[in-house]
């Protein structure tokens, strides 16, 4: 025993970054054995190893380093940053840290900063091209858009593909509005909601951890089957109270105009008929004035402030931070704003050496004003609009609605009347808490219980104003107005505990043990109510319709998940080797009165071959490399509630009461499941300065959950049901190289590559194909899938045919037959790849950083030039006077015999505008192999030196920054903008990817801003 004292000695020290700063959480371990500890808030750290030890200094995104102690009793060490450090310290599931060593999956990481710098209002903006499998699919450029968070494409036909959001342990609320829950029940197409992660401050997160692979999946249980972005706040400081805070002024302009002609005006058959939204007329006479500035009279300059506040500081026991930032953003298109409001409090507080606590509280204010998009929205309004007026008349002194060729019930919205009188908005209060408790028991086991709420509150209002001809329908309908307001609460209670054990068998082997149990009590609540015919036409109130016309609807959706989770890893020499296992039981209530229970494992292996003598020795340029393979599966409960019976629906005809509803309930409903494989890659050559992470991805998802139409024998229309396979495929790569790495110049450029591809293997009951009815925006085409091809497949009606594939002519019209009896597959929106590249500068006092973002293959919908086409507005229409033949044979009775008859009728398009609405199919408008180069940030920062900051303070800082979003875009697309999206991401499955119409491009914004800290 006195020898064994005797050989023992304690260090202590202090742990900082390049900057000088202290750096928390860092891990100290003596090599070679379980005997660890981690630095506290103001960076010291105290360890008892043996003498003569070496101690392994570690912390995510900065390089690892080794000190032998050499006698020593005081070691202070500077951890220089190196995000594509290969060792660092991974936070998993819960919290529980893991060396990048024994991962067995890719698990990229992102710093809070390189997001916050876009100046973007949304972290997920922010996020795109930095992650390789990570793809942002926004709806549009406007204040409050939503967007697609999607991991390695999509897997579910009609459930939902969006990863798993979790702060600090918790996972959080990011779902949409859907239409369908509200009174009006309409389709999630003319308006956009913004989905709840954008709720979130981007200058309050410290760090990103990305999980993709089958092993993280697994572990977050039916929720992160579609993998997770794990959120780590920033906490504070220890040390001298602190002030940071950053001002930054936004300016953005439209990119893009949409264009149309302005030969021929209003009407039809070359008729003039000023009230139609056609222009298929006459010629514009000579002398007319057009106004072919209206297009760009409607826009607008948006301008964006944004303001944030952080104080932090404390002692060693006892750290805060407390954050506040103030958003607001107006956009291109008139009265349109997002507004944010957020203000969070973290705290630290540890007792003892054992015990520490961690708790957060974050309230949210947030608003969206909004404008109606699709084919009653602004933009179709402003390119209908007829130009021989001016479109800045649209309101007169009384407050009444322009006319200018007829009355409300046959002219349609000038878009400025659509835009400020048929408003719509959402405000948003929000609560999120959280509470984090860590035992360390002795060396070997650790304890951690972590607890959260997240409670929410949208009021939303739509309006239709009584003069509006979208608010009165038709001469025909008149509906006076129309209202639909609604209250959407929604709470997520949510928890989990863990027992952690690492320790040391022997010299040679290591364990690690995780055991816990997490549950998730979800309870959403949506109250609404629809009114037409108002009394006073200028007061938006439900009061203020008709009582006979109001309808209300109450929409519950509450469901539980319970999980129980075991994992244990086995290492051999320092982890050279590392086997993980995993397995997960779940429940689920939407299950419930089925069988709720699923189980899944999941494995991984990690081989560190550069940890092998002749690398050491033979290969020194090689600083690290991984061999990772994992293989896991996973289980997804139904994406809606009470859908494994039939439900009893309030009727309010046939006298009232209630009957079953449209969807039928199955009682024989299971869990839909997906097998995940993954191998990689991981390498590090010339002491870091070239790193490569391959990666390679095949998931099969079985038991698809889908929703298809019944006969209507059965009594009902829908019912859900388990039935399909999807196939998903593909690889990532990320690389990053150091050309330049000097003490005033360096120079990081890192490269994410992303392929994948997803196919459609079956379908239940031998479905030709399943379609989502919301994406049927423009006639006879959809978002449909169809065994045997890709799961992007975009369907659309073609014309009639014969048996040897001619096209069928009308012979009184010599026009097409259109054939509405099926649905073809006509496009695929999947890319061929994806590319981000960023690069990031640094010399002396100066930042600069950008990303280009290259996006190749995969079809897009010009929604837009469809409807143009279609309506005589497009560019294309204009040789419309010149007669043509349409290429095809006569339905006449022979034309499936061995000669059947040409057409050879002629048609002018000008007397006969039935050749642009009939004479058209879908896949005219798709256009193929689409090819995006977008710049869609670039930052500048420059810190001014200390001798011009000390006047106001002896530690302030002061830096000023420009900030440039989506600056160029280089593609071969005609339409506005490729990346946009008909839908919400509450539609499911694939939705509307892929599909432009109705909305315009992303604007061009610039920044300027500055930041001081105190």
């Amino acid at each position: 025993m006195y020898c064994t004292a005797f050989s023992q000695k304690v260090i202590t020290g202090k742990v900082t970054d390049t900057k000088g700063e202290a750096l928390k959480g860092v891990t100290v371990q003596e090599k070679g054995k379980n005997t660890q500890t981690a630095t506290s808030s103001i960076g010291a750290y105290k360890i008892t190893v043996s003498d003569g030890a070496t101690l392994i200094f570690r912390s995510v995104g900065y390089t690892s380093t080794e000190e032998n102690i050499q006698g020593r009793s005081v070691i202070n060490v500077v951890l220089s940053d190196n995000s594509a450090a290969i060792d660092e310290v991974i936070v998993t599931a819960y919290g529980i840290k893991r060396d990048r060593k024994s991962l067995g999956y890719s698990t990229p990481i992102v710093s809070g900063e390189d997001v916050s710098d876009t100046q973007r209002e949304s972290f997920f903006q922010g996020l795109q091209g930095r992650v390789p499998g990570l793809s942002i699919n926004s709806t549009s450029g406007l204040p409050g858009a939503s967007a697609q968070i999607v991991l390695r494409g999509f897997a579910s036909i009609s459930g939902d593909n969006n990863a798993l959001i979790v702060v600090d342990g918790i996972p959080i609320n990011n779902s949409t509005i859907n239409e369908n829950d509200l009174a009006s029940n309409g389709a999630n197409q003319s308006l956009d909601y913004s989905n709840r992660a954008m709720d979130i401050n981007p200058d309050d997160i410290e760090t990103y951890t990305v999980l993709k692979g089958p092993e993280a999946t697994a572990q977050f249980g039916s929720q992160g089957a579609g993998g997770a972005i794990l959120i780590t706040t920033k906490k504070g400081k220890a040390g001298k109270f602190t002030a940071n805070y950053t001002f930054s002024g936004r300016v953005e302009s439209v990119n893009k105009f949409p264009e149309r002609q302005y030969v021929y005006a209003q009407g039809l058959n070359g008729s003039y008929d000023g009230t139609a939204s056609t222009a298929l007329g006459p010629r514009y006479p000579e002398g007319v004035h057009i106004y072919e500035d209206n297009v760009k009279n409607f826009f607008t300059t948006g301008y964006n402030q944004k303001h944030s506040l952080a104080f932090e500081g404390g002692t060693e026991k006892v750290t805060y931070r407390w954050s506040n930032e103030y958003n607001n953003n107006t956009g291109v298109v008139p009265n349109t704003l997002y507004k944010r409001f957020s203000t969070r409090l973290n705290s630290t507080a540890k007792f003892g050496d054992k015990l520490e606590f961690n708790t957060s509280l974050n309230y949210i204010y947030s608003k969206n004003d909004k404008v109606r998009r699709g084919a009653s929205g602004y933009l179709m309004t402003l390119m209908s609009f007829n130009p021989i007026f001016d479109v800045r008349d649209w309101i007169d002194d009384k407050g009444n609605r322009v006319l200018h060729n007829s009355d409300i019930f046959n002219e349609r919205d000038n878009p400025f009347w659509d835009v400020y009188r048929n408003t719509a908005y959402d405000v948003v209060n929000r609560v999120l808490a959280t509470s984090n408790i860590s035992y360390r028991a002795n060396s070997w086991l650790s304890l951690n219980g972590i607890i959260g709420i997240d409670f929410s509150n949208t009021l939303g209002q739509s309006v239709y104003h009584p003069q509006s001809f979208s608010g009165s329908g038709s001469s025909t309908a008149m509906r006076n107005g129309s209202i639909n307001e609604y209250t959407v609460n929604g709470r997520i209670l949510s928890g989990s505990f863990m027992a952690n054990v690492k320790k040391n068998l022997s010299k040679d082997f290591s364990f690690r043990a995780n055991l816990g149990a997490e549950f998730k009590d979800y309870d959403f609540l949506t109250n609404s109510q629809y009114g037409e015919d108002f009394y006073d036409p200028d007061f938006y109130s439900i009061n203020n319709t008709f009582p006979s016309s109001r309808l209300v609807r109450s929409a519950a959706a509450n469901f539980r998940t319970v999980g129980f989770m075991a994992q244990t890893g086995f290492g051999y020499l320092n982890d050279m080797v590392y086997l993980n296992l995993t397995g997960r039981l779940d429940a689920a209530s939407r299950m419930m009165p089925n069988n709720p229970y699923f189980a899944y494992p999941s494995a991984s292996l990690a081989f560190n071959f550069t940890d092998l003598d002749f690398f050491k020795d033979k290969v020194s340029w090689m600083t690290n490399g991984k061999y990772r393979i994992s293989v896991g599966t996973t289980g997804k409960a139904p994406y809606k509630s009470y859908y494994t019976l039939s439900n009893f629906e309030p009727k309010n005809t046939t006298g009232g009461g209630f009957a079953y509803g449209v969807n039928g309930g199955n009682p024989n409903l299971k869990a839909e499941k997906t097998r995940d494989f993954e191998t990689g890659l991981e390498l590090a050559l010339l002491d870091r300065r070239l790193t490569f992470d391959f990666s390679y991805f095949n998931r099969l998802s079985t038991g698809q959950i889908i929703m298809p139409r019944l006969s209507y024998g059965s009594g009902f229309v829908l019912r859900m049901m388990n039935g399909g396979e999807v196939k998903t495929y593909g690889t990532e790569l990320q690389t990053t190289i150091n050309p330049i790495r000097r003490d005033n110049l360096k120079w990081d450029l890192t490269f994410n590559f992303t392929q994948y591809k997803g196919k459609v293997l079956s379908l239940a009951e031998d479905l030709p194909e399943l379609y989502e009815s919301d994406t049927q925006v423009l006639g006879g085409v959809r978002s449909g899938v169809v065994p045997g091809y890709s799961i992007g497949t975009l369907t659309g009606t073609r014309f009639k045919r014969n048996d040897r594939g001619d096209v069928l002519i009308n012979a009184q019209t010599g026009l097409p037959i259109a054939g509405t009896d099926r649905y073809y597959p006509i496009g695929d929106r999947i890319p061929d790849f994806t590319l981000g590249i960023v690069n990031k500068l640094t010399y002396k006092d100066f930042y600069l950083t950008f990303l280009w973002d290259w996006r190749k293959g995969g079809d897009v919908l010009n929604g837009l030039d469809y409807r143009l086409y279609i309506n005589g507005m497009s560019s294309k229409t204009l040789n419309r006077e010149e007669p043509r033949v349409i290429a095809g044979v006569l339905e006449d009775g022979l034309q499936n015999s061995e000669n059947p008859t040409i057409n050879r009728i002629a048609v002018t398009p000008y007397s006969s505008s039935g050749y642009y609405t009939v004479n058209t199919e879908p896949q005219m408008f798709i256009e193929k192999d689409i090819y995006t180069v977008r710049l869609r940030d670039v930052t500048l920062r420059y810190n001014l030196p200390k001798h011009l900051t000390r006047k106001i303070g002896a530690q302030a800082g002061l830096s000023v920054f420009v900030t440039a979003t989506d600056v160029f875009l280089f593609t071969n697309y005609t339409g506005l903008d490729p990346e946009s999206n008909m839908n919400t991401p509450g539609l499911g499955g694939i939705g509307g990817y892929g599909i432009d119409f109705g909305n315009m491009a992303k604007p061009r914004g610039f920044n300027f801003g500055l930041t001081l800290k105190l």
